[in-house]
């Protein structure tokens, strides 16, 4: 059976680059999330560093995809310039895109090819919706068709559509759905945002007396945003949950320190506030007596 050297110089033959490659160096890694491929460039040649999964499975094809991008490097017509690329420490979320653009016109390749490959079309488009928060999962598959098929790439090209990627949604241009407001609940890490989601601005002026009541009347609590509403917290301990909806409504529910039970109320603009600190400050009081 094949050692792994001997698969990569097989591939490098079989690409035609060998007379650019001076020398191989092999890594292993845990995850096929990890596998890359680093060039060095010399004088006259290049020296290639692999980062390979430690596991046999679809091995020839793994190591195939990783020199393809060796091969788009070499490549005179694929206009290789990294300096137009997103820089991570900038543009994390571009540099990300254009990753998976790139990624998507390599496995593309061995899946025309035939070449069994871990980062099949599947797998290929589930990384890339799931990436795309900002694109509902119908816009965000219909961009992918449209990269996964198109037949060949340059690097300014794939820098372009990293930048303007809804270019390529035609018809199917973010539209209202569950997911996008998910997405963007979960986005969404400051306080000041779940209030915002309330139209009412006395209802938000409201709110926030409530919180300000709280943070000065139940020393230590942190208030703190979630991916779904606010949490007060007391000495690492939940007592209080307030979740803002769109329609002018605020769900707060109040955890009993002493049983564990909980009470949901929905609040609006015409809720009687001093009840709620009244409340508020009764949990608070139960839950600072037993700390």
């Amino acid at each position: 059976m094949e050692n792994t050297e001997e698969i990569a110089n097989k591939i490098v033959n079989a690409l035609g680059i060998n007379q650019s490659i001076r020398s191989i160096y092999i890594e292993k890694t845990e995850s096929p999330w990890n596998e890359k491929a680093l060039i060095e460039r010399k004088k006259d040649h290049l020296d290639v560093r692999i980062t390979l999964w430690e596991d046999s499975a679809f091995l020839y094809g793994r190591i195939y995809r990783l020199f393809l991008y060796v091969c788009d490097v070499l490549n005179p017509h694929f206009l290789y310039n990294p300096e137009i690329a997103p820089k991570e420490d900038k543009e994390s979320r571009l540099k990300n895109r254009h990753n998976q653009i790139w990624s998507i016109y390599v496995d593309s390749r061995l899946e025309k090819n035939s070449i069994e490959n871990f980062f099949n079309k599947a797998v290929r488009k589930n990384v890339f919706i799931d990436a795309e928060k900002g694109l509902s999962w119908e816009q965000a598959a219909a961009i992918f068709e449209k990269l996964w098929e198109k037949g060949n790439y340059t690097y300014p090209e794939i820098t372009d559509y990293t930048h303007n990627l809804e270019t390529l949604s035609g018809e199917n241009r973010s539209k209202d759905s569950f997911e996008l407001h998910i997405n963007k609940d979960i986005l969404n890490h400051h306080v000041k945002d779940h209030i915002d989601k309330l139209s009412s601005a006395a209802f938000r002026k409201m709110v926030n007396d409530l919180l300000r009541f709280t943070a000065y009347h139940c020393k230590e609590t942190n208030i703190t945003s979630s991916y779904y509403g606010i949490s007060l917290v007391f000495q690492k301990r939940l007592f209080a949950e307030m979740i803002a909806t769109t329609n002018n409504t605020l769900l707060l529910t109040l955890l009993d320190p002493l049983s564990d039970a909980y009470e949901t109320e929905t609040v609006t603009e015409d809720s009687n506030i001093e009840f709620l600190q009244k409340h508020i400050k009764e949990i608070y009081n139960r839950l600072a007596a037993n700390v």
